[in-house]
């Protein structure tokens, strides 16, 4: 797992989780979700929340990389734009009726090769 972390940004109501993921031979995909967080520097509840989308029954087989951004109603000097959504030719996007623009806080890379083991081996006697 790697991080990159940036902060200093002016915040509008919660941080956006974007999800990517892969689905398949290839196939990439994503989703945006709501966190609930509203403090950019709340890391400990969002690596909490990726350790939750991890352990996750259906999505923890596909999550490639968990990116949290705050919305920004005006636009930055460079606006985060992430890969896979894309965003207008001045970095913004239309969501929900409105034009925002992200600032990046927070990017977690999730490796396949991590193995998280809770088995409670006992040993044989």
């Amino acid at each position: 797992m790697s991080m990159d972390i940036k902060g200093g940004s002016t915040m509008n109501g919660e941080l956006i989780a974007l999800i990517d993921g892969e689905m398949g031979t290839g196939k990439k995909g994503g989703m945006m979700l709501g966190t609930g967080i509203t403090d950019i520097y709340a890391v400990d509840k969002m690596l909490a929340m990726v350790e939750t989308l991890q352990t996750h029954p259906m999505l923890r087989q596909h999550i490639t990389k968990v990116t949290f951004v705050s919305k920004l109603s005006k636009k930055p000097k460079v606006p985060y734009v992430h890969p896979h959504i894309g965003s207008k030719e001045d970095g913004s996007m239309n969501l929900g009726g409105s034009i925002i623009w992200f600032d990046l806080i927070l990017s977690v890379e999730i490796s396949k090769d991590m193995v998280i083991d809770v088995e409670n081996k006992e040993e044989e006697e």
